[in-house]
């Protein structure tokens, strides 16, 4: 197998141009990059530059997926699907999605520098608000392409200040057309950070991913009876931010006691929002993730019959509405194969280990050959302006995906 390795001052060029000010970059040295954001259009027009100059055919889909496709040979032939995706929380990071883009660019830069034409084409990828930061929920992007959400239903998704995404990607420029989706892959890999500290804990560069981990999310609605603050006392009331209270508590303690399901809340919207005011609603989004479905089915079904009973105990109404999910398929076993190959090759260290963070390639796998392949990070942090990853680590991770994909285009 041929040898590519990574030219280090292209890719932590190319780090750093993805990152920068001009394109979302903060003075705490994270990106603050929404989907459809301002910034966004900055970072979506300099990918369009540098894949242009790599000689790279560009087009746009109907949510906004930017597809850069360098031809092959059989050019017919599916392609090889490569990226992640450049929007961010707020603030975040240097690495979240930025990594995969730009060891999906190096991977076509050292296939141009050697001459290399492969029999299948490539395609490199910035999908579509895969946070899900400001367009709720994650991964619209790939979810569209895959027949997770129509088109109509993702362009309809509004932020916190009632802007549609499809109004937003039209601004900025970037709402295309459904014949420019990707309809159909041989195989698709993308690169992405840990987020947890097993790699560095283990000592490993890489991971290479067996599976992303379920996850279910709920919106629960609480509703009870308005007054004073200086009105009836606390027997008299039916409090419902007392209620949503108990019910954040009890979850994270029942998840205590089982130890084998986490739940998160880091949402809550109260009304009518004044101190004086006893709330009469309260909406907040209830995260619960396991291992896999059976467990989270029935933990999710535990919890929300404690809500009920708390809302019993409070005289409030409590409304569980689920809206969204990510099941755990396995990624494609002969993928996975060719990527322990290609680090032992490079006498790689790595570890397999399950994602318990969703990605697009969670959607991907259910299309076509889909992997993932880790990036050690530092101390686990993500999702903040110090998430980092240590070079060598970037270095391990850019070249055993450039030899696995060049392995991928030609099979």
């Amino acid at each position: 197998m041929s040898m590519l390795e990574p030219n280090h001052e292209r890719l932590q060029n190319t780090l750093t141009v993805l990152s920068d000010a001009d394109v979302g970059g903060t003075p705490g040295g994270g990106v603050s990059r929404p989907a459809a954001s301002d910034a966004d259009k900055s970072v979506r027009d300099c990918f369009v530059r540098i894949t242009q100059g790599l000689g790279l055919q560009v087009r746009v889909d109907d949510i906004g997926n930017i597809y850069a496709r360098r031809a092959g040979t059989d050019d017919s032939a599916e392609p090889v699907v490569i990226g992640s995706h450049l929007d961010t929380v707020v603030p975040g990071g240097r690495f979240d999605g930025i990594l995969g883009v730009a060891v999906a660019l190096e991977t076509v830069a050292l296939l141009n520098d050697s001459g290399i034409e492969t029999t299948r084409p490539i395609e490199v990828v910035n999908w579509t608000g895969e946070e899900g930061a400001r367009f709720p929920p994650a991964m619209l992007g790939s979810g569209v392409v895959t027949g997770k959400w129509s088109a109509e239903y993702a362009q309809s998704r509004v932020d916190a200040e009632g802007l549609r995404l499809g109004d937003e990607l039209s601004r900025i420029g970037y709402l295309g057309e459904q014949s420019n989706r990707l309809t159909a892959f041989h195989a698709s890999l993308e690169a992405h950070i840990e987020q947890g500290k097993h790699l560095e804990e283990a000592g490993a560069d890489i991971g290479i991913v067996s599976l992303i981990e379920p996850v279910r999310w709920c919106t629960i609605t609480v509703t009870g009876r308005g007054g004073h603050a200086g009105g009836s006392g606390p027997r008299q009331r039916a409090e419902a931010i007392v209620a949503a209270g108990r019910m954040v508590a009890t979850a994270r303690d029942l998840s205590l006691d089982a130890d084998d399901f986490t739940t998160t809340v880091g949402t809550m919207k109260v009304e009518p929002g004044s101190n004086n005011v006893i709330p009469h609603r309260v909406e907040f989004n209830l995260d619960i993730r396991s291992s896999d479905d059976d467990t989270i089915a029935r933990r999710l079904t535990e919890v929300t019959d404690r809500f009920g009973q708390i809302g019993r105990e409070e005289g409030v109404e409590v409304q569980v509405e689920p809206y969204w999910e990510m099941t755990g398929p396995e990624f494609a076993g002969e993928i996975r194969g060719l990527l322990r190959r290609v680090a032992d090759e490079r006498a790689v260290k790595w570890e397999e280990l399950r994602g318990v963070i969703g990605h697009d390639s969670l959607h991907l796998s259910s299309m076509g050959p889909a992997a993932m392949l880790f990036t050690q990070t530092t101390n686990g942090l993500s999702h903040c302006e110090e998430e980092s990853a240590p070079w060598e680590s970037v270095l391990a991770t850019a070249g055993v995906y450039a030899n696995a994909v060049l392995g991928l285009a030609n099979s």
